[in-house]
């Protein structure tokens, strides 16, 4: 853990706000390099879609929260649902120490959103595919 990262109070807020109000979809945050503090980046309103979650990451390292819902295969399908920590971190354009400091900050945010169930990291638009995460919700 990068001991000078630290994460806004607004982080655990608003997370808060989409664990146990349900008032949101998603969450992302972003790293405020002058302040060296998480901040909240964008906030996905409940009707969102994992396809517009998707489309709001950028060429610049993120994390994020997503509550996912599936329904399983089973007989009778049951609902599942489950927060998905994602840390994305893509491979092309971006500075090393940039990364460097994300993946650094990484568990100080971590520990601070509790009730996670489930992580990716992903380095490419594929690895954040709705079939991809699908898998991993269900599993």
């Amino acid at each position: 853990m990068n001991v000078g990262t630290h994460v806004s109070d607004d982080c655990v807020t608003e997370f808060n706000k989409l664990k146990l109000g349900k008032q949101y979809r998603y969450l992302t945050f972003k790293l405020n390099t002058e302040t060296n503090q998480i901040v909240v980046d964008q906030i996905g309103q409940r009707e969102s879609t994992y396809a517009e979650f998707v489309g709001h990451l950028q060429n610049e390292s993120r994390y994020a929260v997503y509550d996912y819902q599936a329904v399983t295969d089973d007989v009778p399908p049951r609902q599942v649902e489950k927060l998905v920590f994602i840390f994305w971190s893509p491979d092309a354009n971006q500075p090393v120490k940039q990364k460097m400091s994300y993946a650094a900050g990484k568990e100080a945010l971590k520990k601070k959103l509790n009730g996670l169930s489930k992580e990716i990291q992903a380095n490419d638009p594929s690895e954040v595919e709705e079939a991809e995460m699908r898998k991993l919700v269900l599993n």
